[in-house]
């Protein structure tokens, strides 16, 4: 996937006001919609009605992704396991703990992608349908652990050349 102009010019410039953005978007099958969530407060996006907290987040693609502080492990990569990253989500509010008790045996898909805060809605890397392998949570703080596990299962070669599949293989 090509970076953007924006994020080009901001790679090799010495200073920059902008900043790459992290989004992450967990769905599952059995949740009403997905939650969205983003590394950074780009911008107010409402006053929480009860509290009057602001909340802030990123606006990508005309959808919202709400801010919470994250630290993320990038993905390790040894030989003997599949590459498996992890999130430490801040779960301060207790909005993100109640999706993923609704888990059942189906684990949710996790899309990561990253834009930059001068043009959100121009995704420069993007990491689809990755697996939730494992979650933790705690009153301050969730824990995700995150794999592709779609390569890992797959045989390899997965069809060979035989006569079965391929009766013209040794055709004259």
């Amino acid at each position: 996937m090509a970076l953007s102009p924006t994020t080009k010019r901001d790679i090799f410039k010495q200073e920059s006001e902008n900043t790459d953005i992290v989004l992450i978007t967990i769905t599952h099958p059995s949740w009403k919609e997905a939650v969205r969530l983003s590394t950074h407060e780009t911008q107010l996006l409402q006053i929480d009605k009860e509290t009057a907290t602001p909340l802030y987040g990123t606006v990508s693609r005309k959808k919202k992704f709400w801010y919470v502080p994250i630290q993320a492990s990038l993905p390790n990569s040894t030989d003997e396991q599949t590459p498996e990253g992890k999130f430490t989500i801040s779960n301060v509010t207790r909005e993100l703990s109640p999706y993923l008790k609704m888990v059942d045996r189906e684990y949710p898909k996790i899309t990561v992608e990253v834009v930059n805060s001068a043009s959100p809605d121009v995704v420069d890397m993007q990491f689809p349908d990755l697996d939730l392998q494992t979650a933790q949570w705690t009153a301050e703080t969730v824990e995700i652990t995150i794999k592709s596990d779609i390569a890992a299962n797959e045989p390899s070669p997965w069809l060979r050349f035989s006569l079965a599949y391929f009766p013209n293989l040794q055709a004259s």
